[in-house]
């Protein structure tokens, strides 16, 4: 998929700079420190999706996709995804939060006809969490979290706008883990101008000049699962379903339908299995 060379390359990075601090803890503690654990495979992913918020097209992508686990002191990527830990207590925890959101040939989306294409972006920033309340057993937990994230133009590497979208999480480990999230989305006025406005020259009989405005961007459910199931075989998907009723852009004429849904599904073999992940039952 298009984001897998971002990734990578934002992840080799993090995990350079992990290491390196690694590195320096172990040598100037006086206690061998335990080294981080990694696991590497390989899995196919199929992901379906509108073509953006709002639109009534969508597309479906599969493609081979990286397995990578990986528990070091700040850069942790798991079940829960990548991130790299600024702070990090049991408590309240700050990490680097991303999102992607694929580029739009206007000409294959009949709302934005003869319009700009859509550009590739990647959503990145702070994420804060505050962990309420976990079990006795590490089964149950509930938290709060709240990404911050700039949207960087990945053609012109320029910032179109702002994301500001808390969310209250329930995750549950059973035979399965699962987790429900839910919370508003507010963003700038230049974000929803880059997916919403339409400007005089693009103006048609169907399609009316619109300015769009920062604000209230709407209200998302999600809903994940994983599991591990062998030493070498994981799987993972999600749920998302997004109501855009009330935002500020709701009466864009680029707005064909007021709510989104996605999903995705993933299969995953691991090469090095290691037995503290698919034999844990708890939370890392």
């Amino acid at each position: 998929m298009f984001q897998t060379t971002t990734f990578f390359a934002l992840l080799m990075s993090l995990l350079a700079l992990t290491q390196s601090a690694f590195s320096k803890e172990a040598k100037m503690s006086l206690k061998p420190v335990e080294k981080p654990k990694w696991e590497l495979g390989v899995g196919l992913g199929g992901l379906s999706l509108p073509h953006y918020r709002g639109s009534d097209q969508r597309d479906e992508y599969f493609a081979p996709l990286p397995y990578i686990r990986f528990n070091g002191d700040r850069l942790k990527v798991d079940r829960e995804g990548g991130r790299y830990y600024f702070h990090n207590d049991p408590v309240f925890k700050i990490d680097l939060s991303a999102a992607f959101s694929f580029p739009v040939d206007s000409e294959n989306n009949n709302a934005r006809q003869s319009m700009p294409d859509l550009d590739a972006l990647l959503e990145v920033g702070p994420r804060f969490h505050w962990f309420i309340y976990e079990s006795n057993d590490h089964r149950l937990r509930f938290r709060f979290g709240a990404p911050v994230r700039m949207a960087i133009n990945l053609s012109n590497a320029e910032n179109e706008g702002w994301i500001f979208a808390p969310y209250f999480q329930v995750r549950y480990f059973s035979i399965m883990e699962t987790a429900f999230s839910v919370g508003p989305m507010w963003a700038s006025e230049k974000y929803h101008d880059f997916f919403y406005q339409v400007d005089s020259q693009f103006a048609t009989s169907d399609r009316s000049a619109y300015d769009a405005k920062g604000g209230y961007s709407g209200f998302r459910f999600t809903l994940t699962n994983s599991h591990r199931l062998s030493k070498h075989y994981w799987w993972g998907g999600f749920l998302r379903y997004d109501s855009l009723s009330g935002t500020t852009f709701e009466d864009s004429p680029l707005v064909k339908q007021t709510d989104a849904f996605m999903m995705g599904l993933v299969l995953s073999y691991i090469f090095n299995p290691v037995k503290e992940y698919y034999h844990s039952p708890v939370f890392n």
